[in-house]
C-alpha cells in the first residue's frame, strides 16, 4: 500500500505587497493561489522623521541650521550637550528654541534648572512661531534695509561693489527660502518651525498635560542626598509614562523632550561623581525610550579632563563661544558675527563609524532681529578687508596682521569629531581647535 504523499507549499514575498503561494504533490500537479495583502505603514510620532543616513529616528532642534550641521536632527534617544559661554548667555536660545518646538509638535516637554530661576520664567518667554512667509518677507526687509544702510554709508565710488556683493546674495537667499517653502508644502513636513524672538508664545496654547518642571531649593534638600538622585528619579517615573502610553497606543506615541540649564554647576552640587553616575543612568535610560535630552553644562569653570569624561557619555557635543568670552577684540572680518560655534562630537547610534560626517567643524553664528543664525564661514577677498587699502599706517597694519593671523589658524584648524569639549586646564589659545 502507497503512503499519499503530502504536498510540499512554498511561499514568495512579492513587491507590492503581493504574496504566491504553490501548492503541489508532483510535478504535473502544481495549483497557484495568489494573495493581495494591504500593509500600512508605520505612523511616527509628531515631529519626527527617518535619517537617511542612518535610519535613526529624529526629532528637531527648533532651529533648522543647528539640525543641518549635526546630520538632520537629534536622534531618539540620545543626549546634546551644549558648552556654555563665559561671559554670554547665547546657549539659551538654543535651548528656547528646543522647548517651543517641542510645544509646537504636541510633545512632552520636560525642563529644569537648579540654579535659582524658576523654570516658568523661560517656559513664558519662549519664541512665537511664525508662518514660512513671514520669515521671507521679514528675511527680504532686513537684507533690503542693510542694503540701504550699507549704500548710504559708502562713497558713490564704492556703488559698484556693493552692488556686486548684495544683489546676487539676496536672490540667492530669497530663492533658497521659496524653494525650501515649496518642497516642505510638497512633503507637508513640519519637522521645524520658524520662531520670532520680537514676539512670545501664547501660554494659553500650551498643553498643562504635557508641560512638566523640576524647581530645586537647596535649603529644602534632605542633608546627605544628592540633587541629581532627586533629578534622574522625577526623569526616570515620567519616561516610564510616556513609554507605558506608547505601548498601550503606538499610534499616539509622544516624544518626551528633557532640557536641563547649567546642569553640573556648583550651584546645583559639588558631587562630581553624582554627575558622572546621572548621565550614566540617564543614557542607559534614553536607549529604551522615546525620550531625547538637551543639557547645557558650564565648562569653563571644569578642568579637562572632568569635561572630557562628560562629553564622553553624551552623543552629541556642540560648543557656542562669543569673540568677547575668547578673549580680545573682534576680528573685524567677523564684524558682523557674534563668536564661533563649534561641534565637538558627532552621535553614533547604532553603528561603530560615524554615518554622518560634516563638511567643517567649526561655524560663526550671529543674531539677527527675529532669530538666530549659524553659518558657514565666508572672508570677504583680501583686497577689500579692513586695514588693507592704508598699508602705510602702523596702527593699522600691526591690528590687520593680529586680526589675519587669527584668521589664519581659524582656517587650518580641523578638531576632532571624538575629541571631549575644551575647558579648563588647556593652555591653547580657544582660538586653536
Amino acid at each position: 500500500m502507497t503512503t499519499p504523499r503530502v504536498p510540499t507549499t512554498f511561499t514568495r514575498k512579492v513587491a507590492g505587497g503581493i504574496k504566491t503561494t504553490t501548492t503541489g504533490s508532483l510535478p504535473t500537479n502544481n495549483t497557484t493561489t495568489t494573495t493581495t495583502t494591504t500593509t500600512t505603514a508605520k505612523k511616527l510620532p509628531n515631529g519626527c522623521k527617518i535619517s537617511i543616513k542612518n535610519s535613526n529616528l529624529l526629532t528637531s532642534t527648533g532651529l533648522t541650521d543647528l539640525d543641518d550641521i549635526i546630520g538632520g536632527g537629534i536622534p531618539i534617544g540620545s543626549i546634546l550637550m551644549i558648552e556654555e559661554d563665559i561671559n554670554s548667555s547665547y546657549y539659551m536660545f538654543l535651548l528656547k528654541y528646543f522647548l517651543a518646538e517641542g510645544v509646537l509638535q504636541q510633545q512632552g516637554v520636560f525642563f529644569s534648572s537648579l540654579i535659582g530661576i524658576d523654570p516658568f520664567e523661560i517656559l513664558n518667554k519662549l519664541p512665537a512661531r511664525i508662518t514660512k512667509e513671514e520669515e521671507i518677507e521679514a528675511d527680504k526687509n532686513d537684507i533690503t534695509n542693510n542694503i540701504n544702510t550699507n549704500t548710504n554709508n559708502k562713497q558713490p565710488t564704492d556703488e559698484l561693489k556693493i552692488a556686486w556683493r548684495y544683489q546676487q546674495y539676496v536672490s540667492n537667499e530669497l530663492s533658497k527660502q521659496q524653494q525650501q517653502q515649496s518642497t516642505s508644502t510638497i512633503m507637508n513636513q513640519t519637522f521645524c518651525h520658524s520662531y520670532d524672538f520680537t514676539r512670545k508664545m501664547n501660554v494659553q496654547s500650551m498643553n498643562p498635560e504635557l508641560i512638566h518642571t523640576l524647581s530645586h531649593d537647596a535649603q529644602s534638600q534632605a542633608e546627605g542626598t544628592s540633587p541629581y538622585r532627586n533629578l534622574f528619579l522625577e526623569i526616570q517615573n515620567l519616561v516610564y509614562k510616556y513609554n507605558k502610553e506608547a505601548a498601550m497606543n503606538p499610534d499616539q506615541t509622544r516624544v518626551l523632550r528633557l532640557c536641563i540649564q547649567s546642569f553640573s554647576s556648583p550651584l546645583w552640587s559639588n558631587d562630581e561623581e553624582g554627575v558622572i553616575e546621572f548621565l550614566h543612568a540617564l543614557k542607559g535610560l534614553l536607549r529604551s525610550s522615546v525620550c531625547t535630552c538637551v543639557i547645557s553644562v558650564p565648562t569653563y569653570i571644569y578642568s579637562g579632563a572632568f569635561v572630557k569624561k562628560i562629553a564622553h557619555l553624551c552623543d552629541t557635543v556642540v560648543s557656542i563661544n562669543s569673540f568677547s568670552g575668547l578673549g580680545g577684540e573682534t576680528p573685524e572680518q567677523f564684524a558682523e558675527y557674534l563668536g564661533l560655534f563649534n561641534i565637538r562630537k558627532i552621535a553614533r547610534l547604532n553603528t561603530l563609524s560615524l554615518s554622518f560626517h560634516p563638511d567643517m567643524l567649526t561655524f560663526v553664528f550671529k543674531m539677527k532681529r527675529r532669530k538666530m543664525c549659524i553659518e558657514t564661514i565666508h572672508l570677504p577677498p583680501e583686497s577689500s578687508r579692513a586695514g588693507d587699502s592704508k598699508p602705510d599706517n602702523d596702527s593699522n597694519k600691526n591690528k590687520s596682521d593680529q586680526n589675519n593671523n587669527i584668521v589664519s589658524k581659524m582656517k587650518s584648524g580641523s578638531g576632532l569629531l571624538c575629541g571631549g569639549g575644551g575647558g579648563g586646564g588647556s593652555n591653547n589659545n580657544p582660538l586653536d581647535f
